[in-house]
């Protein structure tokens, strides 16, 4: 029977853990910890012998099942490159107080305080910050709600507070908010049947290009003469956009691309393709946030938001834009794979890059992430 040593081996030890934190709460001893960032069994405990449940948590063992698990979550019918979807629309928030402290269009922070005040949620799993350091949280009002609007970059293990909501908190009808990674993890956990997953009754998932390391970051950014605790917002389009004090800074992406998660490099989900609802600032304009509604119960959840007039919405009409996101996203996660097949078939730098027809330093990019 596979355990967490064969989780460590083939999970976390080869950079393929996306750090979604479902391991950590699953382990009924709370065995496992985030000591370096990532899940470690410091001691092994009498009842870890004979004992699978937190191998059996990881979504990341399970890509097989995605198709079903989207069957079954979303329904089937005519694909593309962003996943199933009912409605796609632009929304903003009419909340004032949530509209001058958003990311973009404040769609998710008002969903979430909509939710709380209608009954249709009693909690959230979200991020938080510590400055700009991400952690993961719970919020079961609409301050602590208030106190998560916004983006903040750094692999957060957002699920490892589901047994805390659950059987410390008493939580009964959870909001799940994270990127696809987090929506993939808590929708296997359901369709396994793990009882703690079975409260959880709406995700939410961000549209995500790729992640970036914290402590990297901060690096990064005081090269650039930047002191993170001095920015007001962050955000990730073709370019890495810093505001600060009234001003822009903006750089390519490519300076940071060192600081991405190698997980990040294989990911070929754009969309938060299985969560209920999709939301980004991607194809959207300034102020507004992009929405894909997928399930029926998404569907419920956005027009009752219209109905009680907490945001504006407009139709997206073409979704071209992030199509072609999604599109270079699954690309990548298929060119990286091939790239470290190739590598382990013992080809150098300069023959894969050959080989696929790209730059060396791309090649390079990447199997310096490995």
């Amino acid at each position: 029977m596979p355990g967490y040593e064969d989780l460590e081996s083939r999970i976390i030890d080869t950079g393929e853990c996306t750090v979604c934190g479902a391991c950590v709460s699953a382990c009924p001893g709370s065995h496992i910890k985030l000591p370096d960032g990532k899940p470690r069994r410091p001691k092994r405990a009498m009842d870890c012998v004979g004992c699978s449940i937190c191998y059996d948590a990881c979504y990341m063992l399970r890509h097989n099942l995605i198709k079903e698990i989207e069957a079954a979550a979303i329904g089937r019918g005519h694909r593309d490159s962003v996943g199933l979807y009912r409605r796609a629309v632009m929304a903003r928030t009419k909340d004032p107080e949530i509209a001058r402290i958003c990311q973009d269009g404040g769609f998710i922070t008002t969903l979430l305080t909509y939710g709380l005040r209608s009954g249709m949620i009693d909690g959230a799993l979200l991020v938080v910050g510590d400055g700009w350091a991400p952690r993961a949280s719970i919020a079961r009002d609409r301050d602590e709600v208030i106190q998560a609007a916004g983006t903040r970059y750094g692999p957060v293990p957002v699920l490892k507070t589901l047994r805390a909501a659950v059987v410390d908190e008493g939580l009964g009808s959870i909001c799940v908010v994270g990127s696809p990674c987090h929506i993939q993890s808590i929708r296997y956990l359901k369709h396994k049947g793990l009882p703690l997953a079975s409260p959880v009754k709406l995700t939410v998932g961000l549209l995500c290009r790729e992640n970036y390391q914290y402590s990297c970051l901060v690096e990064r950014l005081a090269a650039k003469g930047v002191d993170i605790d001095q920015v007001d917002k962050l955000d990730v389009s073709d370019e890495f956009n810093i505001y600060t004090d009234g001003n822009l800074v903006s750089f390519p992406v490519t300076e940071v691309k060192g600081c991405v998660p190698r997980h990040c490099l294989v990911c070929r989900d754009f969309a938060a393709e299985v969560a209920d609802i999709a939301v980004g600032s991607d194809g959207a304009p300034e102020g507004w946030s992009t929405v894909l509604v997928r399930t029926e119960l998404g569907y419920e959840v956005l027009a009752g938001m219209e109905r009680a007039e907490v945001i504006d919405t407009e139709p997206m009409g073409e979704v071209a834009v992030i199509e072609e996101i999604a599109d270079r996203k699954k690309e990548k996660a298929k060119q990286t794979r091939e790239i470290f097949r190739l590598h382990d078939q013992g080809l150098s730098e300069k023959e894969i890059a050959a080989r696929l027809e790209i730059t060396a330093e791309r090649v390079s990019h990447r199997l310096e992430r490995r």
